[in-house]
C-alpha cells in the first residue's frame, strides 16, 4: 500500500443519537451525529411511530382535513337546496316543456352566482 493516502482511523468515534443515545465505533471521523439510531428506530424497537423528517405527514393531514371540509360544505349546500324544494308548494298539472323551463332558469340562477 502506499503511505499517506489513506484517511486517519478513529478507532474510538462517538455517535451520538437526536434521542440522546450514544455509542461507540470505529470510522474516518472523530465524531458523528445522527437522526436515528437503532435505539428509537420503530423497526428495531417494536413501536409503531411515524418517523416524519420532512413534515410529509404534516402536509397529508392538513389536505385531508381541507378535503373533508370541502366535501361536508358540498353536502349541506345540497340538503339546503332539497329542503327549498320540498318548502315549496309543488305546481300541480305542469307540461314537460314548462317543467324544463324552470330548470333551464335553475341553472342560469346557479351560473350567475358562481
Amino acid at each position: 500500500m502506499k503511505k499517506d493516502i489513506h484517511p486517519k482511523l478513529h478507532i474510538d468515534c462517538v455517535v451520538t443519537c437526536a434521542c440522546g443515545n450514544t455509542f461507540v465505533t470505529t470510522s474516518t471521523l472523530p465524531t458523528i451525529s445522527v437522526e436515528i439510531c437503532s435505539a428509537c428506530h420503530p423497526f428495531f424497537t417494536g413501536q409503531r411511530r411515524f418517523i416524519d423528517t420532512e413534515r410529509r405527514i404534516d402536509k397529508f393531514t392538513k389536505k385531508l382535513h381541507l378535503a373533508q371540509e370541502k366535501k361536508q360544505q358540498a353536502t349541506d349546500l345540497k340538503a339546503t337546496k332539497l329542503k327549498k324544494k320540498l318548502q315549496e308548494p309543488a305546481k300541480a298539472n305542469r307540461t314537460v316543456r314548462e317543467i324544463l323551463e324552470d330548470f333551464k332558469k335553475e341553472d342560469t340562477k346557479e351560473d350567475s352566482k358562481n
